[in-house]
């Protein structure tokens, strides 16, 4: 039987090998994303009975901004007038946000907020408070791997228990709920909420959505005639972040 000359079986061996590696540094995302899995287990009521209790960290997007816009070429972290802030639509639904907290009885400890004004504001509106994080600054910044991955942080803030009855509130952008778990980032306002293990290991459990028209619609808060669902006319660039 023919056998290859030297130099192509020591490039075949190669590639061989290159493949090898590549499926065995996939395997390990793969796993984390089955396992994962990332289906909501309890939904609306249900839900807001179990925020009631505490224990939970709530990843928000920040509410609706201006449509079609994006931060321009004069951004400046500390000049709220360089950058995209939230519409009338966003700054009316973090208010209906923090008044549905306050009818349902749902108890909120530290809220951490990116720096943005945008997220910054949201905190505020909704919850009267709002304390900086770098962390979830990274809308602005590039993936990184290994132990510069952005990700890491972020999954560890989530998996850090509140105060006892008290519920985190993590105020962010479209990229960071990409980050943390591949989480869908629509429409602006949306909340991700999580259940703490404590272990450090940043896999906290996932529990479930809130878009954000719906916190007044569980909590008995008549908004007819108001547009505060963030799906229609809140403006959703898809750069925006």
């Amino acid at each position: 039987m023919d056998q290859l000359p030297s130099t192509p079986r020591r490039i075949f061996a190669t590639l061989l090998l290159a493949l090898v590696w590549a499926v065995a540094l996939a395997a390990p995302a793969v796993a984390q994303s089955s396992e994962q899995q990332l289906t909501p287990r309890l939904h609306s009521m249900q839900l807001m009975d179990a925020l009631k209790q505490g224990g939970y960290t709530i990843l928000v997007r920040h509410m609706a901004t201006v449509p079609a816009t994006h931060d321009p070429s004069t951004f400046d972290i500390d000049d709220c007038s360089t950058q995209r802030n939230l519409s009338d639509t966003g700054r009316r639904q973090a208010e209906l946000i923090g008044q549905s907290f306050q009818k349902l009885g749902i108890g909120v400890g530290e809220v951490l907020s990116s720096p943005y004004c945008r997220c910054m504001d949201t905190g505020q509106l909704a919850f009267g408070k709002a304390a900086t994080s770098e962390v979830l600054r990274v809308g602005d910044s590039r993936p990184g791997t290994g132990r510069d991955d952005p990700g890491i942080a972020i999954r560890k803030l989530l998996d850090t228990p509140p105060e006892a009855g008290k519920n985190t509130v993590l105020i962010a952008h479209s990229v960071t709920l990409l980050y943390a778990f591949g989480l869908t980032s629509r429409p602006e306002g949306v909340a991700h909420v999580f259940r703490p293990t404590g272990l450090g290991l940043g896999r906290p459990d996932y529990i479930g959505i809130v878009k954000p028209g719906e916190w007044p619609v569980f909590a008995g808060i008549d908004v007819s005639g108001e547009s505060a669902d963030g799906e229609a006319g809140a403006g959703i660039p898809t750069k925006s972040q």
